[in-house]
């Protein structure tokens, strides 16, 4: 079967790569931190900025910006250099990656936050630590720890990082830090197909916007429809231009599913909705039961 194209866009791009059958890349730490200086020389050369980064044991995870159309000869510069490095190192032969890379063009300005989110709680869903922003090889280690280690990557804007730390509280987070709607978007972006016009990328969508019936519905129903056409990778932006109204009507829509979802995740981690599937969301509830729920437990300890 013939690979699917790789997008070539300046832009931003989530990428993955793992060792082969999945064994580990890091053995030990000087792995790790040879592994960011090679990095470091990579951006020197090819004019890249990381926005966020893990380093587990068998794979990494990137939030990387690209100001050229090179993805592909950035990604072959890390790999090759570190394949070298540690096949030296441990008098080894053969390929240590499981294949080429994997990468996912990030479309939406909005999903880089939930992206951001997934990577930084890597750490966090594997047991090797329990709050975001503990891990020293994650990005998030140096939000408040700058300067205190000398394995810090050149080559990594925290702009990002602080911006979702200051409305999300990224640091210290948990699992609960990614709801239904980060999900969503996580999955979006790993689904999505493009197609060219006018020079430019677009994303080719999967329903037209009159699929989700948003005008000359009610309230609840419209907005209810918002969130779903958000899920299935629409912009903020398209949708206000499509019902005529601002961008922060929008936002504020969006902004108030994420607190009920967030309200629902907390009664549920509680033991809240028993009588439900434990794979239970928001979504296939809704405000009905969440709000009996509320009022029937008003005074539990969050």
């Amino acid at each position: 079967m013939a690979r699917q194209l790789r997008v070539n866009e300046v832009g931003f791009y989530h990428v993955i790569n793992r060792g082969v059958e999945q064994r580990n890349i890091f053995l030990e730490n000087d792995d790790r931190e040879k592994f960011i200086k090679i990095i470091d020389e990579s951006a020197l050369i090819y004019k890249f900025i990381m926005h966020s980064y893990c380093l587990m044991d068998n794979h990494y995870h990137f939030l990387i910006e690209t100001a050229d159309k090179n993805l592909s000869l950035i990604m072959r510069q890390i790999n090759s250099k570190y394949s070298i490095f540690f096949n030296k190192k441990y008098k080894r032969v053969g390929h240590l990656w499981q294949g080429r890379f994997k990468s996912w063009y990030v479309y939406n300005e909005a999903y880089l936050y939930s992206l951001i989110k997934y990577i930084e709680l890597n750490p966090v869903k594997a047991g090797i630590t329990k709050k975001v922003g503990i891990f020293k090889y994650a990005s998030s280690f140096f939000l408040k720890r700058q300067g205190l280690s000398q394995v810090s990557m050149q080559c990594l804007n925290l702009n990002m990082l602080i911006k979702l730390d200051k409305s999300n509280g990224l640091l210290g987070g948990t699992e609960s830090i990614i709801d239904e709607l980060d999900k969503k978007a996580i999955f979006s972006i790993s689904q999505a197909k493009f197609k060219k016009e006018s020079n430019a990328l677009v994303r080719v969508k999967q329903h037209p916007l009159c699929y989700y019936n948003l005008l000359n519905c009610e309230k609840k129903l419209r907005n209810k429809s918002i969130i779903k056409a958000i899920y299935d990778g629409y912009k903020q932006s398209e949708l206000a231009v499509y019902l005529g109204v601002s961008n922060v009507l929008i936002s504020k829509i969006v902004a108030q599913h994420r607190i009920k979802v967030a309200l629902f995740n907390t009664l549920k981690n509680k033991g809240l909705f028993w009588s439900y599937s434990k794979d239970i969301c928001y979504d296939q509830l809704g405000d009905d039961v969440l709000c009996e729920t509320l009022l029937k437990y008003a005074e539990f300890d969050r």
